[in-house]
């Protein structure tokens, strides 16, 4: 929250959270549960503190291999409907964007976990 609150350029708008495909397969295991709800609520409480400080609009990004792209995008708007019913949501903050950043073909799903390097992003 002290980073956003340093942020002085008028452009700045959106903060992308990038989930991967482990981040999705660590928390979710089957159908919506009671995990799946407190683990997005917690991350929704901390969005929440972050829109207090600095305004922007938030994105959720699935950044996955192909094969996982739909799933991953319905699991994320699942969290965001399930945030929605708690009225988590409204104008001072509004509901996320989720959108895809599929990386293509997996390389080897033999194993049944793709690894392959990182999205070219640079964490703060």
């Amino acid at each position: 929250m002290h980073m956003l609150s340093t942020v002085m350029s008028p452009v700045f708008s959106e903060v992308v959270i990038a989930y991967q495909d482990y981040d999705i397969r660590s928390v979710h295991s089957g159908g919506q549960s009671d995990m799946d709800v407190r683990w997005f609520g917690g991350q929704f409480k901390v969005f929440r503190e972050m829109h207090k400080v600095r305004d922007f609009h938030l994105v959720l990004c699935a950044d996955v291999w192909h094969f996982m792209k739909e799933y991953t995008v319905w699991r994320l708007k699942q969290a965001v409907a399930a945030e929605r019913a708690k009225g988590g949501f409204g104008e001072l903050f509004p509901e996320p964007l989720v959108i895809p950043s599929p990386r293509g073909s997996c390389p080897d799903r033999s194993e049944g976990v793709c690894t392959g390097s990182p999205i070219p992003w640079v964490p703060l």
